[in-house]
């Protein structure tokens, strides 16, 4: 006897998802937590790399600010720049106008007045005098000065980078006029050097010495240390003569602070 068997083809076995399997979105995850990982470590050794050179100061970066110290370090700076321009004052004059240091005062002579050195019975138009004092102290002196002359030369200083050519030159004038020629040799000697009026000066102590020969690489001063000529400092004379020459004396007892400030001054000159 046969016997049937009904199978129920319906019913499918139950397929079971391995959790050992990783799905897209646990990847997505992953990359997003692995990419901020990096994104940490580059940050850090990008940090570390810069402290190691000196980029970042962790002192001030972990020291608390101190807003009251901060207003008070601001205020003590501009107290100071206050200070320091309030020690300085523009000097007007009719000639000329300079920056003068506290306690520093000019004085122009016009129209003959301020001199001695001048021809009788001319009158004078021009800067005839200039002073400058610190205090009550005469520091410079400058007086006009005509009707004088000097034949060849007399005085003669040696800088590192006199020419040889120019000393030679006036040797041969002494010659002609029949006098000795002195030297100073100042090769190993410190001295200041500034443009006044744009013209080269070096001070020697409180010698002043000026660049007779403009344009080159030699400084060949005059023969006269106790003449000066000023670009813009000039007179004239009732006949028409225009004067350029000017007797100066500098305080010998001039502290080197002084001759430092009055060097200054001199620079600071211009033309009104």
């Amino acid at each position: 006897m046969e016997v049937e068997e009904n199978i129920d083809t319906s019913v499918q076995p139950e397929v079971k998802e391995s959790k050992d399997i990783p799905t897209s979105k646990s990847k997505d995850i992953w990359v997003v937590l692995l990419n901020i990982f990096l994104a940490l470590v580059t940050i850090f050794l990008l940090g570390y790399i810069a402290y190691k050179n000196g980029h970042i100061d962790l002192d001030n970066i972990l020291k608390p600010k101190d807003s009251g110290s901060q207003e008070q370090n601001d205020q003590e700076q501009e107290e100071d720049n206050t200070e320091e321009k309030s020690s300085f004052t523009t000097y007007e004059g009719s000639v000329l106008s300079a920056i003068t240091p506290e306690g520093w005062t000019i004085v122009e002579y016009m129209d003959g007045d301020g001199t001695d050195m001048l021809v009788d019975g001319l009158t004078y138009t021009g800067l005839t005098g200039l002073k400058i004092f610190n205090g009550s102290d005469t520091i410079l002196e400058m007086i006009a000065v005509s009707g004088i002359g000097f034949i060849g030369c007399p005085k003669l200083p040696i800088f590192d980078d006199s020419s040889e050519e120019y000393l030679e030159e006036q040797q041969g004038y002494n010659e002609i006029s029949g006098t000795d020629l002195v030297t100073y040799d100042y090769t190993n000697t410190e001295y200041s050097d500034f443009k006044w009026f744009g013209k080269d000066f070096r001070r020697v102590n409180t010698t002043l010495y000026f660049d007779t020969v403009e344009d080159d690489e030699y400084f060949q001063p005059q023969c006269q240390g106790g003449l000066v000529t000023v670009p813009g400092f000039s007179f004239e004379d009732s006949d028409g003569y225009e004067g350029v020459a000017y007797f100066y004396g500098i305080m010998e007892d001039a502290t080197d602070e002084q001759l430092e400030m009055l060097d200054g001054i001199l620079a600071s000159m211009v033309d009104v």
